[in-house]
């Protein structure tokens, strides 16, 4: 029996089941207007994403690109930039600490100082510290000056030391200087005010104070001060230092050793200073000047005080004295 004729429309779609659920092109992903790349936006072949240009259309491993054309520019800046850090931060560590061959950082050692070194800066300090010191308004004495020498010609320090020390004679050629006070009077002797221990003892600090300004500011290594006599007496003592007799007072600001201004003669015991002023110029010396036969230069001898060593010294000094007049006294 023939089967009866089907119209081919009113069949299954797919009566065996052969063909599938799904519409494959449903399965494919949806295409975007961003994936579509204009030609003139492309160079040469070269594509603006590179993961299209591989087989199968999977991504290729991206290649490392160049330095950018402004890296150049952005090292160079960023060098000058570290640069300034580091100088601002060693401007301020210098700020702050100061600079390392500046040993005396701080405070001024003292208001006044001298503008030369040599002679010139030590008759600069002879004439500061010379009107500074006065009695009634007028000042005590002068000071001169000419380095380390006596008539033009050098001085050697030749200091002895007493007995009980071992009496050994040290020479001292080292650089220095050596300063006359003197007065108006015969001698060098003062003419202002009265002969006194107060008096004396300013005249010390005087000393103190012209050896402190050498050995801070000139650069030498010694001081010797020639003191004024009592009247009617000739110039035996001096005063003698060394760097190392005031080492503490030169590391410290001379105010902390020495008041801004020197007190009056009445006042001068009482002093804040007086302590130091004491302790420091207690050591006094003779001196003599005696000629050398090696060369041309002289030594200044330096001898302890005494009495009685300064009382017979000035019977010798002024039989000498004595012997050097007669004979202009005796061609008048």
């Amino acid at each position: 029996m023939t089967p009866p004729d089907i119209d081919p429309r009113d069949r299954p779609a797919d009566p065996a089941g052969t063909q599938p659920r799904h519409d494959p092109a449903a399965l494919l992903p949806a295409r975007h207007e961003a994936d579509v790349v204009e030609s003139s936006a492309v160079e040469d072949g070269g594509d603006l994403l590179p993961e299209r240009q591989a087989a199968a259309g999977l991504g290729a491993p991206r290649t490392a690109t160049g330095h950018s054309e402004h890296a150049p520019r952005f090292q160079f800046l960023t060098g000058a930039l570290l640069a300034v850090a580091v100088a601002a931060v060693v401007g301020v560590v210098l700020l702050v600490f100061g600079t390392p061959g500046d040993q005396k950082a701080g405070p001024a050692w003292s208001p006044w100082k001298p503008s030369s070194d040599g002679v010139a800066g030590a008759q600069q300090i002879a004439e500061h510290v010379g009107a500074e010191y006065r009695d009634g308004g007028t000042q005590l004495f002068n000071v001169d000056t000419n380095g380390l020498s006596y008539k033009g010609a050098p001085l050697t320090v030749a200091l002895r030391e007493a007995p009980a020390q071992g009496g050994d004679i040290q020479i001292h050629s080292d650089s220095g200087v050596l300063y006359e006070m003197c007065g108006l009077g015969a001698g060098c002797s003062l003419t202002q005010g009265k002969p006194s221990v107060e008096r004396a003892f300013l005249l010390r600090r005087a000393g103190l104070e012209l050896a402190l300004y050498s050995l801070r500011y000139l650069g030498v290594k010694q001081v010797v001060v020639v003191m004024p006599p009592p009247p009617g007496r000739i110039q035996t003592v001096a005063l003698y230092y060394r760097k190392g007799d005031v080492a503490d007072e030169l590391d410290r600001p001379l105010t902390a050793s020495l008041t801004p201004r020197p007190p009056a003669v009445r006042a001068v015991a009482a002093a804040p200073d007086s302590g130091l002023v004491r302790q420091v110029t207690k050591m006094n010396y003779l001196f003599s000047l005696v000629g050398s036969g090696f060369n041309e230069g002289a030594f200044l001898v330096l001898d302890p005080y005494s009495k009685a060593a300064d009382a017979k010294l000035q019977k010798q000094l002024a039989k000498q004295a004595k012997a050097a007049a007669a004979p202009s006294s005796a061609g008048g």
